[in-house]
């Protein structure tokens, strides 16, 4: 059954962010990782976040009993994680692209806010800014390449929800339908959950989308 859901979800970050950050705040709310864990897992399900960053999904997962594993290509925020969860060798430091390299089990559920890329942009987050690798088309080929991997390590008809915004700054970038085209490529979409945030946004916008795919073999 098609997924089409609106959820209210406080945006009040529950964990510290990092000195390094200098108050940049990347991350989604940790209460929008635990409304998603009720929704799509159940106690002791393992949870792959494809893109740690500042470890938002392994601290929720700890604190709600789900099983976190995680990849993090940063190695200052793969550092700064693991020095701040009990499950440190279930994360990695490394390229999600190859993640076929590590032994990591079979998945109940994937959640993850992925890096963004405007279409306008030169610079791809996925390969760190490699001139050999610019722009937006290798960018979404790239996150089809890594989700495609990804399945291989899921459950049959297991749930992966990514989380992203299209994008406002300077122009219009449709971030959130891009994404979806092409990882629907890979994968099957089931919908959306749409995410209002209950309290006011400084900057950005007052909503999120989450798109919700299934491992569908």
């Amino acid at each position: 059954m098609a997924i089409s859901e609106l959820w209210t979800v406080s945006n009040r970050h529950q964990f510290p962010l990092p000195d390094f950050q200098n108050g940049d705040e990347i991350r989604f709310p940790g209460a929008l990782v635990s409304a998603l864990l009720d929704r799509f897992t159940k106690s002791g399900d393992a949870v792959f976040d494809p893109f740690v960053g500042l470890g938002t999904t392994f601290f929720v997962c700890e604190q709600r009993g789900r099983i976190p594993y995680g990849m993090e290509a940063d190695r200052q925020r793969y550092e700064w994680v693991k020095q701040r969860i009990t499950t440190k060798h279930h994360l990695v430091c490394g390229d999600s692209a190859e993640l076929a390299a590590f032994d990591f089990p079979e998945m109940d559920f994937c959640i993850t806010s992925p890096p963004y890329m405007p279409h306008w942009h030169k610079w791809n987050p996925l390969y760190n800014g490699d001139a050999d690798y610019d722009g937006y088309d290798i960018y979404l080929k790239r996150m089809q390449e890594i989700y495609g991997r990804i399945c291989k390590r899921m459950k049959t008809n297991a749930y992966l929800v990514v989380q992203a915004d299209n994008l406002t700054n300077e122009q219009f970038s449709p971030l959130v339908w891009d994404l979806g085209s092409a990882l629907s490529e890979v994968m099957t979409l089931e919908g959306e959950i749409m995410v209002n945030w209950s309290e006011a946004v400084e900057s950005g916008n007052q909503y999120t989308q989450c798109l919700v795919f299934q491992n569908a073999k």
